[in-house]
């Protein structure tokens, strides 16, 4: 029983490492292969950033121009109030 399932255990792992086929394999002193690797990986990584400090800036106009109207609002609001109470 024990071996099957650490057979079962060692297709799976070595399944997984197959399907991803996009993955760069290097051998150990492939420098170039290495570089190459590594500036892809950092390309990547630097994407997924500035697409969230986009998403960020984004959501932080749209918070401050609500806040905006919001205050100009209140400020209306306020001064009819003021107005009325002058009358």
């Amino acid at each position: 029983m024990k071996k099957i399932l650490l057979f079962s255990i060692f297709l799976i792992f070595t399944f997984n490492s197959s399907i991803s086929a996009d993955e760069l394999k290097c051998k150990t002193f492939d420098l170039k292969c290495k570089s190459k690797k590594f500036i892809k990986e950092t390309k990547d990584y630097q994407k997924k950033g500035l697409d969230k400090s986009k998403k960020q800036i984004d959501k932080n106009k749209n918070e401050i121009g609500n806040s905006i109207e919001k205050s100009k609002k209140k400020l209306i609001e306020r001064q009819k109030k003021i107005k009325e109470k002058k009358k």
